[in-house]
């Protein structure tokens, strides 16, 4: 029996753009069926399947529910590795250089408000990106762009949960 994708086994369509609580709902009612009371009497193997699927379930729903986590699923269904080491675009790069220096310099200076600055401005970033992705995604249906924009939303939560620790 092939595993269903993700958006298969919460019954949602495949894109980027999710509807969390039809998501929230789609879990639940999964859980539901699969809990372990509803297994007290069946075999063993019934019970092992029925925890293997609410470990799917937690699974998918927590790759659908986060943004980044969501693109770099879709790249994979797409056949496209956001893991792979391919040389980011010089500005990019340049950006997060500085954007890393700021974060240095704020850290070293104990500097709250350039900090929070710093943030802001990189959360704005992060929100464009996603929006991007979405685009890319489900309006243009340009999976290369998405990808791309993918592996920068990467940069770019790796750098925000720096600042913001």
């Amino acid at each position: 029996m092939a595993q269903k994708d993700y958006f298969e086994l919460l019954n949602q369509p495949r894109a980027f753009a999710v509807d969390l609580s039809s998501l929230e709902a789609a879990k639940k009612t999964l859980l539901t069926r699969l809990h372990p009371d509803r297994f007290v009497n069946a075999s063993a193997l019934e019970k092992r399947i029925a925890q293997q699927m609410s470990g799917q379930v937690n699974e998918a729903y927590r790759t659908l529910s986060d943004a980044l986590l969501r693109a770099q699923y879709l790249c994979k269904l797409a056949g496209l590795d956001v893991n792979d080491h391919r040389p980011m675009p010089a500005d990019f790069l340049m950006r997060q250089m500085q954007w890393h220096e700021a974060l240095e310099v704020s850290q070293a200076s104990k500097d709250e408000s350039t900090k929070e600055a710093l943030c802001a401005e990189v959360m704005k970033e992060r929100a464009r990106l996603i929006e991007k992705i979405g685009e890319a995604f489900d309006q243009e249906h340009d999976e290369k762009k998405a990808y791309e924009a993918t592996r920068e939303l990467m940069f770019i939560t790796k750098l925000l949960a720096q600042i913001q620790h």
